[in-house]
């Protein structure tokens, strides 16, 4: 798995150019892709812009956005620099890895009416998980959510301890050569480290909590 780019991460390396380039299997969180585009960061990985407006072919027809052209070049030539600059960013975000994912936490209340869970990007082809973070690093040290799995399947290496606890449904956790089988009411705990599989042979819904809240900015 490759490095996760958080928000935060994003708004540091967007400090020295907002034309950034990533290593090719980089994953960025939904909130860093919400904040590349709220403050209008071209984000390419390869030669691959993924974030930013896209430069037109001129087989199209269709005109050719040539600002946008030449920050892309310019970001390609410039890679090994541009790269080596990152990696030092990251790796002063990583020294700070003891101070608290919250300077300011506060006492939050989310009502269930404004959650709305989403397709999980990260999810292999063909999975159907949904997720949705309803405390983060913004408002606290821990952060929580919600996610739910319709006959799918999902790896994932956790980099946080978690406290899982079923809602609904028939929820299987695969860990460390062990099978738990949960049901509503249910609660499971899972330790930093962990390789994990999440899934459910039927629908599942989960409420889940993870400490710290920015475990994003620690993955490698």
């Amino acid at each position: 798995m490759g490095r996760f780019i958080s928000a935060n991460v994003l708004r540091e390396m967007a400090k020295m150019d907002k034309d950034i380039l990533l290593e090719e299997d980089s994953v960025l969180t939904p909130s860093a892709k919400d904040l590349a585009k709220e403050l209008g960061i071209t984000i390419t990985k390869g030669r691959q812009e993924i974030i930013g407006q896209s430069v037109m072919g001129q087989s199209t027809g269709q005109p050719v956005n040539h600002q946008n052209e030449r920050q892309v070049t310019a970001g390609v030539i410039g890679a090994e620099t541009k790269d080596a600059d990152l990696k030092k960013t990251v790796q002063k975000i990583l020294s700070e890895v003891l101070k608290p994912a919250c300077e300011n936490p506060k006492a939050t209340h989310v009502m269930g009416k404004d959650v709305v869970i989403q397709p999980f990007l990260e999810a292999p082809p063909g999975q159907k998980v949904g997720l949705v973070d309803v405390i983060d690093a913004r408002v606290g040290n821990m952060a929580s959510g919600f996610m739910t799995f319709d006959h799918s399947r999902l790896p994932w290496f956790l980099n946080y301890d978690e406290v899982d606890y079923i809602i609904e449904g028939d929820f299987v956790l695969e860990v460390e050569g062990q099978v738990f089988r949960a049901v509503a009411g249910d609660v499971i705990y899972i330790p930093k480290g962990s390789e994990v599989v999440f899934s459910s042979p039927t629908f599942c819904k989960v409420f889940y909590a993870t400490y710290p809240a920015n475990w994003a900015e620690f993955c490698e």
